[in-house]
């Protein structure tokens, strides 16, 4: 888990401070989408491979549909109470 980190902070760090130039940022957003794609793709023969996901699908799928309406739901109620509270704050100023 640790390596996992380590990565993620020095790809931070990296960013942060700007070292790669414009064609290296173009090559690593490329890069990213292949392994997206790949990570989908992996994950999609781990599940259909595994017989006891494809029996609970209509299941899993209501629970899926149920977390995402309210996630949703709940991130517009987040901004609109935040931008409420602290943009109308600052048309005022």
């Amino acid at each position: 888990m640790w390596k996992i980190f380590l990565v993620l902070i020095v790809g931070f760090l990296i960013g942060f401070f700007g070292l790669l130039k414009e064609k290296q940022i173009k090559i690593n957003s490329r890069l990213q989408t292949v392994w997206l794609l790949l990570l989908i793709f992996c994950m999609g023969v781990s599940i259909g491979r595994n017989g006891e996901v494809i029996k609970n699908l209509p299941v899993l799928g209501g629970k899926a549909l149920l977390f995402a309406v309210l996630a949703v739901i709940g991130s517009v109620a987040f901004v609109f109470a935040f931008s409420k509270l602290f943009l109308e704050k600052e048309e005022e100023k």
